[in-house]
């Protein structure tokens, strides 16, 4: 969940609550978002899950919470770069 809430901040700069009030979708739903939205959110995450498959097997750490952080990372990484080729 914690990825989610990074790459909607870094896509869309606001929360994921926030995204879905603006655009008139239903919580939980992504579906109900806005064909644009939507076409972000599985670009952003096929290039972050390319990422982590190619960092596979130097994603470690002594807890979950650590691997979690580097997830989080990797995918506030890519986040930022995909936002660079939106229009918003």
């Amino acid at each position: 969940m914690r990825a989610v809430v990074t790459e909607t901040n870094e896509l869309f700069g606001c929360t994921v609550g926030e995204l879905y009030k603006e655009t008139g979708g239903k919580p939980n739903r992504r579906e109900t978002l806005p064909h644009e939205v939507q076409q972000a959110y599985m670009v952003n995450e096929t290039l972050s899950a390319y990422e982590l498959e190619r960092m596979e097997g130097s994603i470690g750490g002594e807890s979950q919470d650590e691997v979690n952080d580097q997830i989080n990372a990797v995918v506030r990484e890519q986040s930022k770069q995909t936002r660079r080729w939106l229009p918003w």
